[in-house]
C-alpha cells in the first residue's frame, strides 16, 4: 500500500494521493453545491451570474458545477426564442 500524500488542489495542505481535494476543501465544495443546488430549486431561470450574485460563490465554481456535470443546464421549452 502506497502512503504517500498529495496536495489539495484547491488549499494545498498535504492529503491522500487518491482524492483532489481534502476532506475540508471536499466538505466546503458539498456546502457550496447544496447552496446553488437550493438557490436554483426556488429560482429556476436563473443564470450563472444571478446565481453568483445572489449566493456569494464565484461564477467560476457554478461553471466548473456545470461543466463537472454537478449541475445540468436546462432550456425552458415554454420560453419563445
Amino acid at each position: 500500500m502506497n502512503d504517500r500524500t498529495d496536495t489539495c488542489l484547491a488549499c494545498g495542505s498535504p492529503m491522500h494521493p487518491r482524492e483532489l481535494v481534502c476532506t475540508v476543501c471536499g466538505a466546503n465544495e458539498l456546502e457550496e453545491y447544496t447552496i446553488i443546488r437550493n438557490y436554483v430549486r426556488s429560482y429556476p431561470n436563473s443564470n450563472a451570474m444571478q446565481i453568483a450574485n445572489a449566493t456569494g460563490i464565484s461564477i467560476n465554481k457554478i461553471l466548473r458545477f456545470i461543466k463537472d456535470g454537478s449541475l445540468t443546464v436546462v432550456r425552458d421549452p415554454h420560453k419563445h426564442r
